[in-house]
């Protein structure tokens, strides 16, 4: 009997639950990652860096279609994101790209050019180089592009002439 193969899938989770269901996860046996940058956080007595999540409620989970059902039963763990009414499957070259893109996030400035909402642009240079998106907003030095593979919106720094119009 053939086994259904494993797909990347992103899943939603409950606010502030994103650590917790990807480590729960992974001891369970899933391939789980979970885009974390450091943040400064003011308290009222001190100042600290802490890891967050550069998507807000979004883990990447490796499972087959059978296993989609364990990871829901996970109590933080919404629902997987759909894509035209279906789990969004995300491509292994996908996810190669935003590993290498997230990996170099922070080396990254921005520039932005006079880009508008709904504006059909290409990523010109860097690891997401020839991808086609959509400028979802701009504000101050950030613009956050929908790239329609992924089914999610990645709000992404980058320098002004990596993005062309479309």
């Amino acid at each position: 009997m053939p086994t259904s193969p494993k797909n990347w899938m992103a899943i939603y989770t409950r606010a502030r639950a994103e650590k917790k269901v990807h480590d729960r996860l992974e001891d369970r046996g899933f391939e789980v990652y979970l885009p974390l940058k450091k943040s400064k956080r003011q308290w009222s007595d001190r100042v600290k860096v802490v890891a967050v999540p550069v998507i807000s409620s979004y883990v990447f989970v490796c499972c087959t279609e059978k296993e989609r059902f364990q990871v829901l039963q996970d109590d933080a763990v919404v629902n997987f994101v759909f894509y035209r009414g279906k789990p969004a499957v995300i491509r292994d070259e996908d996810m190669n790209r935003m590993w290498k893109f997230l990996a170099d996030y922070s080396h990254m400035d921005l520039k932005v050019s006079n880009f508008k909402a709904g504006q059909k642009v290409t990523v010109q240079a860097g690891p997401l180089q020839g991808r086609d998106g959509e400028v979802m907003y701009t504000k101050d030095s950030r613009v956050g592009i929908r790239l329609e593979s992924l089914g999610l919106q990645i709000s992404a720094e980058v320098e002004g002439v990596m993005l062309g119009e479309h």
